[in-house]
């Protein structure tokens, strides 16, 4: 039997590496693409067992089924987002046609602000009032500035059609190859590192999961009580708008942009009262989830600390878009295992590494 020798081993490695390097540079544009394939299967991972359990053998069934589900999920909300959206647009349209032709009077509304009416007031009749006022503010908004980022937008449209497209191709065929793949990454991550390779993938398994915990149950959660919160308080759209917070609230702090739009448009019926009604309860409501609830969900899965959570949500965000939201705590994760088995052996394949990390909090 021929007996590999050390410069045949690293020539090997360097031919693996530049291979590896190779295909992620011509695959590059559709990383995101695998990354959301696999943060959707692993967050869809519990309904799947149960099909398999009610559909035995069956597996590429299984996998057209939960693709169709993740299809649907994603289209029908869009649709609903987009049509309400050409209403208003519609409705946005003929509100600025009338506005430039007679002008805008100031509402009953300002004359009611417990602070800055005159101000405010002042503002509006200079701005707002008359109809050459009116036409001149309205006239910023060029349609030759429309006409010049609608390419940039056409592309961007088309570029996220195909990419989520991808997407659903490479969801259906983790689903449905799920144990084999599994089996591979063990395989190879043991190989590759021994123990330690085995338990950072649960890890990021864990991490992944409490983070499509947090994120997308929660923000379901957080849009319907808006919605109801809305509906009470008398604000206009509470569907659509509840929509809209379900959706925002995935993004850290992305609620205070719907709500302050809520109480805006409460303050233009001159409901004052209402508006900060809302504003408090909803307030109130987000601080305790984005605070309490969603960093218990994504950070007690792996015992990561609360600031852990925090930098690796918005770190995500910040360097990879919305993808970070479920990237970021995972790394962060895997980062606080390895440093956790380190302290505590020196090694991070040690044997007794793995029982004294689950002591620690």
């Amino acid at each position: 039997m021929q007996h590999t020798t050390k410069a045949q081993t690293r020539a090997r490695v360097v031919l693996a590496a530049a291979i590896a390097a190779a295909a992620l540079w011509i695959g590059m544009a559709f990383v995101p693409a695998i990354l959301w394939a696999g943060v959707l299967a692993i967050g869809i991972e519990p309904l799947r067992t149960r099909l398999v359990g009610r559909l035995p053998g069956r597996p590429t069934l299984v996998a057209a089924l939960l693709t169709l589900a993740v299809l649907l999920v994603v289209l029908i909300p869009l649709s609903i987002a987009i049509s309400q959206a050409v209403v208003e647009a519609q409705s946005v349209a003929a509100w600025i046609a009338d506005a430039r032709a007679n002008g805008v009077p100031v509402p009953d509304w300002v004359a009611r602000l417990p602070w800055g009416a005159p101000e405010v007031t002042a503002w509006w009749t200079l701005h707002l009032a008359t109809p050459e006022a009116a036409a001149a503010e309205f006239g910023r908004l060029d349609q030759s500035l429309w006409r010049a980022h609608s390419g940039a937008l056409t592309h961007t449209l088309v570029r996220r059609v195909v990419v989520f497209a991808f997407t659903l191709v490479v969801l259906f065929f983790l689903l449905r190859d799920r144990d084999d793949i599994v089996r591979q990454l063990e395989r190879g991550a043991t190989r590759a590192f021994g123990d330690a390779g085995d338990r950072l993938g649960r890890q990021i398994f864990a991490a992944v999961r409490g983070a499509v915990d947090g994120m997308v149950l929660l923000g379901l959660a957080q849009g319907i009580l808006m919605a109801i919160l809305f509906a009470i308080g008398g604000v206009p759209h509470p569907i659509l708008l509840g929509l809209s917070s379900g959706l925002a609230s995935i993004i850290p702090f992305g609620l205070a942009v719907v709500l302050v739009l809520a109480v805006l448009l409460l303050l233009a019926k001159g409901a004052v009262m209402a508006a900060i009604v809302v504003g408090a309860i909803g307030y109130a409501l987000n601080f305790v989830i984005d605070h309490f609830l969603r960093p218990s969900l994504i950070g007690g899965t792996t015992r990561l600390p609360f600031v852990w959570v925090l930098i690796g949500i918005l770190g995500g965000v910040e360097t990879i878009g919305l993808l970070g939201l479920f990237v970021g705590p995972a790394v962060m994760a895997a980062l606080v295992l390895l440093w956790r088995e380190w302290v505590a052996e020196g090694d991070i394949g040690g044997a007794e590494s793995a029982h004294t990390a689950e002591l620690r909090p």
